[in-house]
């Protein structure tokens, strides 16, 4: 006897899914379809021009992720991107330490070496608590670090130096840095308050990757918001050509918690 059975539901599982990353992918296939990509910017007012030849549309979007892990610079590079990235105040002893102790000074004990620099992603906020005491150096570090770690659900470039961010959010709200409790308590004893998604995406794009952004916050219900335009789904969805979609996705944009606004 199924659960299906049980509650006596026949339809189909498009008819109730609440998952908000599935919703996102949708959204990104659509996108892809016919003109929707241009009528989509057009609607949310992009300045952007699109350029054929560097346009691409990101799904899970880990630029820095990916650009630290397959352009493989050495160790002076990477330590002076690190340093002049992040600015800390204490630069000139940094440059002195070993790999090891550099990697241990940032809390990099998941993939402590002694022959690479770690990449920021991989510093844990749990450990390099230890060696920061001071509460600006240690935000600054803290942020720095998400910065490698964030993933926008969806990043249309419309060229190589512009692009549109996209935070997709269904029935949750945006979320908050650090996400562990155990980290949480180490803000708590600080006295530091809880960091915004949707800043540290501003952080990464803009200040770190140097891409010139407009953001976008897609949710069920609008609110504001200091760095991103709400939009909601129903709206975004609203211009979209939707003619060549699979059934199931003409049938779940028809669900009212998606038109509401």
């Amino acid at each position: 006897m199924s659960i299906r059975h049980h509650l006596n539901y026949k339809d189909g599982y498009y008819k109730i899914n609440r998952e908000e990353r599935n919703l996102a992918a949708i959204f990104y296939h659509t996108l892809l379809l016919g003109d929707n990509l241009k009528l989509f910017l057009d609607e949310i007012g992009c300045k952007f021009p699109i350029v054929e030849k560097e346009m691409g549309i990101y799904f899970e979007y880990a630029y820095i992720r990916d650009l630290w892990s397959t352009n493989t610079p050495t160790n002076e590079i990477k330590r002076k991107l690190i340093l002049d990235l992040l600015q800390p105040n204490n630069r000139q002893e940094l440059e002195k330490l070993s790999v090891l102790d550099f990697n241990t000074y940032f809390g990099a004990n998941r993939t402590l070496s002694t022959e690479y620099i770690a990449s920021p992603g991989n510093w844990s906020i749990r450990y390099f608590h230890k060696t920061i005491t001071d509460n600006v150096e240690f935000l600054k570090v803290c942020k720095f670090k998400w910065c490698f770690n964030a993933k926008p659900d969806i990043v249309i470039h419309t060229s190589h130096d512009t692009a549109v961010c996209i935070e997709a959010k269904f029935e949750s709200g945006e979320g908050k840095y650090p996400s562990t409790d155990i980290e949480k308590e180490i803000f708590k004893n600080r006295g530091i308050e809880l960091v915004g998604q949707l800043s540290i995406q501003k952080k990464t794009m803009e200040e770190l990757l140097g891409i010139q952004t407009e953001y976008i916050f897609l949710v069920q219900r609008k609110s504001i918001n200091e760095t991103h335009k709400a939009w909601t789904w129903k709206e975004a969805f609203a211009k979209l050509d939707t003619t060549n979609c699979p059934y199931f996705i003409k049938e779940w944009l028809k669900r009212s918690d998606i038109n509401q606004q």
